[in-house]
């Protein structure tokens, strides 16, 4: 401790903080302090302070310890200025005796409410001190409190302050030279680790929620005083000691303190999976000997070996925010600072406390002493019930006993019922509640409770669909990773929470009918700006097209679509920029005529489907979408061009699309207009209500933490310029290419039937969707050519997270980047859990476009993203199918491939999911920029991915290492 007491900082920001130490001089502030001012400003009413308090008895002097205490702080009652011309300035006012108060009190009770009123003052960092001291007299006892603003977590060094305080307390000379010197510290930061903790994402245990109807009443523990009545629910902080060899089970006492920390921590994560019934859990983990230097992650499985060696490993790697998952639980050590404030007479204690801060869910801090007494402490957030700390240190400590240890299997009643069902008929409700979910989303009446989702045509977007109806219409939780993981009604009925009474199901029509014009959704606005940048051209065109196997009646498929057009005003709208922005202005039923928008085959005759696909939508004049019957001059048979400009249809929306039609084009060949069931909200309202909203802050902090320091997307072969030659199959003709162009060219390909059923088993094996196993392989690839650990990758999100607007046609879809992380020793398995995370973990914030994270993070641009490489699943989509005539017949159709002479990213996988149960099929199609891949390029990438694949495929990869797979594939 001395030389912390000598060197707090480094000289040249001794000299800063010098300068800050004179009152009037300002000095820029760390990038740290800055978020956390800027955190402060925007929502004043945050709690952004943490408390430490100290019991003193034995004989403390109030008077002594308050000179003492402003000593000590000289330097420190900082104050954050905004200047116009400067910016934000950190300046030392002078005043260390005024951030030092004395406050009489009843008894401890009286102290601790006035320690956290303190806290929950509104801050004001321009004329308040951003630390403040209380010294607490109560009768018997006096109480040191600090209250410190989260601005100056990673400045103040706060042994060094209690030794100061303790020096000059007791008398004794500060070292030479820094008598007059801050216990402060700039330079090097690590990750952020304070404003940022609060609890997001999903429970780990969702049954020890803080109760939803809490002001129904208090409950009071009669057998300790209350600190206070609070007006806000307080972060609970529950704690035990152990006796020195009261678990043998834990083996020898480890010789180090960062190996003690880890043999700790190894068994809380198993006890934490074991508790939650789940496969595994992250830890935000702290060092013990790197306490200040920012927050290890680690994922560790429920029965992982040797746990204790991976957060060893994790613990000795350079400290970086890993923004693949939230943590489940922070781990710290248990560093008291009391032991660096020994005052002369006065018996110190170190007094744990609750907070007003929003803290996470979970924050345990444990300590080994000398002598062998293990202290255990838990911090549960706002979220939980005040109770759940006690309980689950109980169910700790009993799990280190070796007794057998396991949540309730039970799922919360319905509030309001006055009798709960028996745990068994409460899950067996839950379970009759998803399986009509599944039923109605796989139109699979015959589904039973036992019958797996994916083995009836589940894939992601109808979980999507099905999780946001389970919580928005019955108040049912489910995690994306329960459902892949348990992809039954009954498995997943067990880790089904009940949150209260579903949303209502009102629809948005009154913002629809009040306002036929609206702005465009933060996705379609995303779209338009890499629209304009591309010179408002045919990129964004959506060229499908139709084969029709059996004769259609082109009047009754108008008539048809007529009527999917009248029900979803999203497909009727004309877009104009007025100033800076557009709006989207919806065209009457009544005018529609006045637009052309359909074409027989007759009117057709010299047209080619070719010249259709790149028809140059005006958006401003015509609707953007054109139906063309062609008809095919090798077999006559009629084909549909069926053309929509990209900003008012995603994926989701075509598969809406086409069931409507389906049931449209049946009523009307039966002469009748069809009666719908339920009337979809507009999708304007959703522009409207999102407009109105703005973007979730803490949704784009959720992104910017997990992309910020990511490296800046590259083609796979940098460093290689593409090579002339002929073109591959599909590629532009010469000419048509230049720097930053977008025209290019594609590549198919297509997996065996063993391969995709080995990469479906890897799936199943991994709780993971086939979406998650073939991105994976498609990472390893790029990773092995390009030699790149650290991947970003882009892909799709439905980006539909009210359930109002799942029946509602438009453009939802957002664009969104993940982090793939390679690493020495990483096996497959572990790589597709990765993937898997990444990806389910992301979902209740993908309503941010990548427009919005890469300005936020300064990168990017208007025609370059984040990300290089970008991947999409279309699973089972309903361009294949069939329209129904009277007479129970039916015309089927098969949809045509488009070509594809544009790529707007380097490299674009979309992987397509054909066939059924019986016989799955799999085919890749690969579109690439020509100016980033050369043919023999493009060609290589083909053959390592297609290896890949059947590398995946076989059976025990999970267990291969994923270098050694790369080598393989490479090597061919």
């Amino acid at each position: 401790m001395t030389d912390d007491l000598k060197h707090p900082t480094t000289p040249r920001a001794l000299d800063q903080m010098d300068n800050a130490a004179r009152p009037g001089r300002g000095v820029e502030p760390s990038a740290r302090e800055e978020r956390t001012w800027l955190r402060q400003q925007q929502d004043p009413d945050a709690v952004l302070r943490h408390v430490m308090a100290f019991r003193l008895t034995g004989g403390a002097d109030a008077g002594r310890l308050a000179v003492a205490a402003a000593q000590a702080i000289e330097g420190l009652d900082l104050r954050y200025r905004f200047d116009d011309a400067e910016g934000l300035l950190v300046e030392a006012a002078g005043r260390a005796a005024d951030a030092v108060r004395i406050v009489r009190v009843e008894d401890r009770a009286a102290a601790l409410a006035a320690v956290l009123a303190a806290q929950a003052e509104p801050a004001d960092l321009e004329h308040a001190p951003a630390l403040r001291a209380l010294l607490l007299l109560a009768p018997d006892e006096v109480i040191l409190a600090i209250v410190a603003h989260r601005i100056l977590d990673g400045i103040v060094v706060w042994p060094a302050v209690f030794e100061r305080l303790s020096r000059i307390h007791n008398g004794h000379p500060l070292p030479a030279g820094v008598a007059g010197a801050p216990t402060l510290r700039r330079g090097p930061e690590g990750p952020d680790d304070g404003v940022e903790r609060e609890a997001r994402g999903p429970l780990l245990f969702p049954w020890l929620r803080r109760a939803v109807r809490a002001e129904a009443g208090t409950i009071t523990d009669f057998g300790r005083a209350p600190l206070s009545d609070t007006d806000a629910p307080l972060a609970a902080r529950h704690g035990l000691r152990l006796v020195a060899g009261a678990f043998a089970g834990l083996g020898p006492v480890p010789p180090t303190q960062d190996e003690k920390f880890a043999l700790l921590a190894a068994r809380l994560s198993a006890f934490l999976a074991g508790y939650a019934g789940a496969d595994g859990v992250r830890l935000a983990l702290a060092p013990p000997s790197a306490p200040d230097l920012g927050w290890r992650q680690v994922r560790l499985a429920r029965d992982a070996a040797d746990a204790a060696g991976t957060i060893l490993a994790a613990l000795s790697a350079p400290p970086a925010r890993d923004g693949r998952s939230l943590p489940d639980a922070y781990v710290s050590w248990i560093a008291d600072p009391a032991e660096h404030l020994r005052l002369d007479g006065v018996t110190v204690a170190r007094l744990p406390l609750p907070s007003r801060e929003a803290c996470p869910d979970l924050a345990f801090a444990a300590g080994w002493a000398e002598d062998g007494t293990i202290t255990l402490e838990l911090v549960t957030g706002q979220r939980l019930s005040p109770a759940a700390g006690a309980l689950l240190l109980e169910a700790f400590v009993d799990a280190l006993g070796g007794v057998a240890i396991a949540g309730p299997a039970m799922v919360p009643v319905e509030a309001g019922k006055p009798e709960a069902p028996t745990p068994a008929a409460g899950a067996g409700e839950v379970a009759r509640i998803i399986l009509e979910e599944f039923r109605t989303a796989l139109a699979a009446p015959e589904l039973g409770e036992d019958d797996d989702f994916f083995d009836h045509g589940g894939h992601s977007l109808i979980a999507t669909r099905i999780i946001g109806r389970l919580l928005g219409v019955h108040g049912i939780e489910v995690r994306f990773n329960d459902l892949f993981s348990h992809p039954t009604a009954r498995g997943l009925s067990e880790f089904a929470v009940r949150t209260g009474a579903g949303a209502t199901s009102a629809s948005a029509d009154a913002a629809a009918d009040a306002a036929p014009v609206a702005p465009l959704s933060l996705a379609q606005a995303s779209l338009w700006k890499a629209y304009e940048a591309f010179g408002c051209g045919e990129v964004f065109n959506l060229p499908f097209a139709l084969r029709f196997l059996d004769p259609v009646d082109e009047t009754v498929f108008a008539q048809a679509f007529l009527d999917i057009l009248e029900r979803h005003p999203g497909l009727r709208c004309l877009f104009r920029k007025e100033g800076d922005e557009v709006r989207q202005h919806v065209v009457p039923v009544s005018e529609l005529a006045r637009y052309k928008w359909f074409w027989t085959s007759q009117e057709s005759e010299g047209v080619e489907r070719h010249s259709e696909a790149v028809h140059h939508f005006d958006l401003a004049a015509e609707l953007p979408l054109r139906l063309r019957f062609l008809s095919e001059p090798e077999t006559g048979r009629q084909v549909l061009s069926f053309l929509f400009h990209h900003v008012v249809l995603d994926e989701w929306s075509v598969n809406l699309m086409m069931d409507e039609l389906a049931f449209a084009y049946g009523q009307r060949a039966a002469g009748v207009a069809p009666v719908w069931e339920m009337e979809p909200a507009p999708f304007h309202a959703f522009a409207i209500g999102q407009h109105t909203a703005g973007f979730n802050d803490a949704h784009l902090a959720f992104w910017t933490d997990a992309l910020r320091g990511a490296p800046k997307g590259r083609p796979v072969f940098a460093g290689s310029t593409p090579a002339a030659g002929a073109a591959p199959e599909g590629e532009a003709p010469d000419g048509e290419e230049g720097h930053g162009s977008a025209a290019g060219g594609w590549v198919e390909f297509r997996l065996e039937p063993q391969v995709a059923d080995g990469l479906y088993a890897l799936a199943r094996e991994k709780g993971a969707s086939l979406f998650n196993v073939v991105y994976a392989a498609i990472a390893s690839s790029v990773h092995v050519l390009g030699g790149i650990e650290d991947l970003v990758i882009g892909t799709s999100a439905s980006g539909r997270n009210d359930t109002r607007f799942f029946d509602t046609v438009g453009y939802f879809t957002t664009v969104v980047a993940h982090r793939v992380r390679f690493s020495g020793g990483m096996a497959l398995g572990d790589l597709v859990t990765q993937v898997r995370n990444n990806i389910n973990d992301s979902l209740p914030y993908a309503d941010i476009p990548i427009d919005l994270v890469e300005g936020a993070l300064g990168t990017g641009g208007e025609r370059d993203h984040l990300f290089e490489i970008f991947i999409q699943l279309h699973a089972k989509n309903k361009l294949n199918g069939a329209l129904p005539v009277p007479g129970g017949g039916e015309v089927q159709f098969r949809q045509v491939d488009p070509e594809r002479h544009e790529s707007l990213l380097g490299l674009h996988f979309e992987v397509m999911e054909d066939g059924d149960a019986s016989e799955r099929l799999i085919r890749v199609l690969m579109s690439y920029r020509s100016d980033h891949y050369s043919p023999e390029q493009v060609e290589r990438l083909r053959v390592t991915t297609q290896a890949m694949f059947n590398l995946f495929a076989q059976g025990g990869s999970a267990q291969a290492g994923v270098e050694a797979l790369c080598a393989q594939a490479v090597a061919g």
